[in-house]
């Protein structure tokens, strides 16, 4: 009994010592590699929709346009709730977008909640930053 206690605690200890001298192998963590920069969350995020009884529905989102030199390109998210899984629904360049203006856009009249996060291209992947508060939109 009193090895399997010894035993234990030297294992115990081997464990912590080896794992103060981890390495950090992420190429696209910002605090290993200071050439990496995030995307900062973006700002300003206003929201239009398609009129009462129009045929097509769509959601215009607009917000201030990040340093092109840690941004190059915003994720469109919308969820159901406020809490709720959101689910990337667009990729856009430009500090707008138009969900409603692909085919494969499916925007119904309904209550929804929208973010939009920016991201940087590095050669090790794509760093995405923080999204924005969710904001609330019903669509007529």
């Amino acid at each position: 009994m009193k090895r399997i206690t010894i035993y234990t605690i030297l294992i115990s200890f081997a464990i912590i010592i080896g794992s103060c001298g981890l390495k950090r192998k992420n190429p696209l963590d910002p605090q290993a590699n200071p050439t990496i920069d995030i995307p900062k969350t973006i700002a300003e995020l206003t929201i239009y929709t398609s009129s009462a009884g129009a045929s097509s529905k769509y959601v215009e989102l607009r917000w201030t346009a990040n340093p092109s030199n840690n941004t190059d390109g915003y994720y469109i998210y919308r969820s159901l709730q406020y809490y709720g899984t959101y689910t990337r629904v667009d990729t856009t360049f430009t500090n707008s977008a138009n969900h409603g203006s692909k085919p494969w856009h499916n925007v119904r009249a309904g209550e929804y909640w929208y973010k939009v996060s920016a991201f940087k291209d590095y050669s090790a992947g794509r760093l995405e930053g923080y999204a924005c508060q969710p904001r609330w939109v019903n669509i007529p």
